[in-house]
């Protein structure tokens, strides 16, 4: 039974980079700023899927776990020999760094010690697994990667691979499995195809090889073990009424002026940063739309008089009678007709704005019934010991491999901004 009706759509779209690598994979959010209209569509799509999958009424798509593991792992077969490889994302390369022996790590990644010694263990240990194809993870741990620590008072085995720390209570089952393992990895994405590496082509949603237990080896996909993620009638009314709302929101706006700001470079360059910012400065993506667009306004005008005032040359012999060089008076031109274009266009910036925050709320809604799982507890460590974190997120995988982020991104990715700036 479908609870969500999605009008005017049939199909579902894959997300991913143009050369069909896992290079980037969407916000559900930003769809609105990648793919206008149509991209608003999908990510209606994608909710309602979720939402009939945490309903109990279809298993059409996948929810998996986004795990904060680092650095990234591909591990399989090379399509052209045969033999058995790992790299980093570097094997999709234009010339693929694919590492088949201990002597291939020194060359590729040598100068990176930390790096190299993660793939050395990789080589030795996932060659021993069942690989069906190429696949993509993230390294969860190595052997001295895991320590003990007590948390809340109770002993537990922990593993930190980047923001995130992972702990499992000392002495169960699941901390003597990890405390077994050389490595640990967390797989979630399949590459098939050929033969060569640059022939392969993504889906989301790997299945785990298994063969040796000294990998800890793990697919991504969500489990309710407990059965507290259901949603509840009132809850998937609550959705229900959000995807009407936003259906109701984008009806109001004409398509192709939908498209034509979205398709226009200038504002696509700086609105992404700006959203960005906000998330930086802790501040709501989307609050008030008139007050962000005022904000935004503002942001452009800043960047473009800061470019601005680095193109007048005094010293040219063609400058114009305005003082600056030809050149610069054509970018000067532009950025004021696109400073235009955006005041012309801004009833329907008010209202991609209204989409964007509707569709941010609904995924609220579905992330805290997500984050109701059970499973490997994480934290993030503080001067004063452990604050209790969520999964950094989850990713929505539609029924070909499509897939999207689900995160909360006032949370997991302005850490990550702090902790990267």
């Amino acid at each position: 039974m479908k609870l969500f009706e999605v009008q005017g759509e049939s199909k579902w779209m894959i997300v991913e980079a143009d050369d069909g690598k896992n290079t980037h994979m969407t916000h559900i959010e930003d769809l609105v700023f990648y793919k206008g209209y149509q991209g608003v569509k999908q990510a209606i799509n994608h909710l309602a899927q979720t939402a009939e999958m945490l309903a109990g009424t279809s298993e059409a798509g996948r929810i998996s776990v986004k795990w904060d593991g680092k650095p990234a792992v591909i591990a399989g077969n090379d399509p052209k020999d045969g033999k058995f490889f790992v790299g980093t994302k570097s094997v999709f390369n234009a010339t693929p760094l694919l590492n088949k022996t201990p002597a291939d790590i020194r060359k590729h990644h040598g100068k990176i010690p930390g790096l190299a010694h993660k793939l050395n263990v990789a080589l030795k240990h996932l060659r021993k697994l069942n690989f069906d194809g190429i696949l993509q993870g993230d390294i969860m741990f190595t052997k001295g990667d895991l320590t003990s620590e007590d948390i809340n008072g109770e002993p537990h085995v922990v593993f930190k691979p980047n923001e995130i720390a992972y702990a499992v209570p000392a002495g169960s089952d699941l901390a003597n499995e990890l405390l077994a393992a050389e490595i640990g990895v967390v797989w979630h994405t399949l590459y098939s195809g050929g033969p060569e590496m640059s022939d392969l082509t993504a889906s989301f949603g790997a299945p785990a090889p298994v063969g040796n237990k000294n990998v800890w080896s793990q697919d991504a996909d969500y489990r309710d073990l407990t059965g507290r993620a259901t949603m509840t009638g009132r809850e998937t009314a609550q959705v229900a009424n959000g995807l009407d709302k936003l259906q109701g929101i984008l009806q109001k706006i004409n398509a192709n002026r939908f498209n034509t700001l979205m398709n226009n470079e200038e504002f696509r360059e700086h609105i992404e940063p700006f959203v960005n910012s906000k998330i930086r400065a802790d501040l709501p993506q989307v609050g008030n739309a008139n007050a962000f667009l005022k904000e935004f306004i503002d942001y452009y005008d800043s960047k473009k008089q800061a470019e601005i005032d680095k193109l007048k040359d005094g010293g040219a012999s063609d400058k114009t009678a305005s003082g600056w060089s030809p050149a610069a008076d054509a970018r000067i031109s532009k950025i004021e007709a696109t400073r235009a274009f955006i005041e012309d266009n801004s009833n329907t910036l008010l209202g991609i704005l209204a989409v964007y925050k509707q569709i941010i709320q609904v995924k609220s809604i579905l992330m805290k019934k997500l984050n109701e799982i059970e499973g490997i507890q994480s934290f993030y460590k503080t001067d004063t010991g452990y604050e209790v974190a969520g999964p950094e997120g989850f990713v929505a995988i539609d029924h070909v491999g499509g897939a999207v982020k689900l995160i909360n991104r006032l949370e997991f990715s302005r850490r990550n901004f702090l902790a990267s700036g």
